[in-house]
């Protein structure tokens, strides 16, 4: 006979269950990464013969599911449909999903590496090439609705990561270098760092950034560029918190919260390789190995949008109700989000799409906007 817990629902934090080795939210992570994806809606605990399991209930587009993963070895040992189909306007079968106006803009910029809306300008975005930075405007009710404006050189090699600022840009660099160029394309500083960067972050106020590396997270003075110190250890992801605290990806994927007095507050392993990492309206997402995962910080993971044929998702983005996944090199797949169902490669994109983030060039509708392994790059009206 099976005996359930009285307390329906678990805690990922702070909750202590007799003979178990792994804790709720691993066993929450567990479980959507056996499902192939899904968004959490509640967790038990489960005793039967002496075995303790938690039973992770979950949204899966359509459907309602249930995995069983056992407290002890981490094992997902089933998951089950629960039989009940959600209401939904979109009903499985449907076709490949499309995207509305497109703008395409040919270049002779020879990789995109990363693509950035600025934050003063809805209409601009920046582009790292193989030579510095480029200026790209979308303004959807003109002729030529995507145009490069600009390309600053600027001698650093090539540009890996963008993060807009008040009045202008940062870059890191593959050399090993962070430099901040104003509207115009006027270099304001350049700072060595002690290992190539990964990835790159600005706080919400364009007053710090954030290097993730191998020699650990830098943090500069995004005016002056001074250094003003680094949490040690291996880096490959690292974004800021509402508060100022950093939040960490190791390259096994162990996430960690760093305060302003360097002491860890949160340490929880995921055990995927992170590719990129960023903050939304009070959420972390994390992308990598397994898909993009959302994740409540302190907590764990709270959906995850996979690719059937990727094993791996390095870029994505999240707009009105919709989540958009890019496996680089091959396609950009859609998903739902609040129940995490898969619908599909996107059809009308150009080919060999690497980067991707949205924008609102007019300030309403979203755009998706792509950059492709040879150059080019386009646009997508979201609805």
């Amino acid at each position: 006979m099976r005996e359930t817990s009285a307390r329906d629902t678990v805690p990922f934090a702070g909750q202590d269950v007799p003979g178990a080795q792994i804790g709720a939210d691993q066993a929450v992570d567990l479980a959507l990464r056996e499902a192939g994806g899904g968004r959490l809606a509640g967790v038990r605990v489960a005793r039967e013969f002496g075995r303790v399991s938690y039973l992770v209930q979950f949204v899966r587009g359509t459907w309602l599911c249930t995995a069983t993963v056992d407290a002890r070895t981490g094992e997902v040992t089933s998951v089950l449909d629960d039989g009940a189909r959600l209401p939904t306007a979109v009903d499985d079968g449907r076709p490949a999903p499309g995207v509305g106006g497109r703008a395409i803009l040919r270049t002779d910029l020879r990789t995109v590496w990363d693509v950035r809306g600025a934050v003063d300008d809805p209409a601009v975005s920046y582009v790292a090439t193989d030579s510095g930075v480029a200026v790209v405007v979308l303004r959807p009710g003109l002729a030529r609705a995507l145009s490069l404006e600009l390309h600053h050189t600027t001698g650093f090699g090539a540009t890996r990561q963008v993060a807009p600022l008040p009045d202008g840009v940062a870059g890191a660099t593959a050399g090993g270098r962070v430099f901040r160029l104003d509207r115009g394309g006027r270099l304001r500083w350049e700072t060595r760092l002690p290992a190539p960067p990964y990835t790159l972050a600005a706080d919400e106020t364009g007053a710090r950034l954030l290097v993730a590396t191998n020699a650990g997270a830098v943090e500069v003075d995004a005016e002056r560029g001074e250094i003003l110190g680094m949490d040690g250890g291996p880096v490959r992801a690292a974004a800021y918190l509402p508060d100022g605290s950093h939040l960490l990806a190791r390259h096994r994927g162990d996430l960690l919260v760093v305060g302003r007095n360097a002491e860890p507050r949160w340490v929880w392993e995921q055990g995927e390789y992170p590719e990129r990492m960023w903050l939304q309206d009070g959420r972390a997402y994390l992308t990598g190995e397994g898909g993009l995962k959302e994740l409540v910080v302190g907590e764990g993971t709270v959906a995850r949008w996979s690719e059937p044929t990727a094993e791996t998702v390095e870029c994505a983005a999240i707009a009105d109700g919709r989540v958009f996944t890019c496996a680089p090199g091959s396609h950009v797949s859609r998903h739902g989000y609040a129940t995490a169902g898969y619908d599909g490669p996107v059809t009308g994109v150009p080919d060999h799409p690497e980067v991707l983030t949205v924008v609102r060039p007019d300030g309403a509708e979203p755009w998706l906007l792509i950059g492709h392994r040879d150059g080019l790059l386009s646009a997508h009206l979201v609805n």
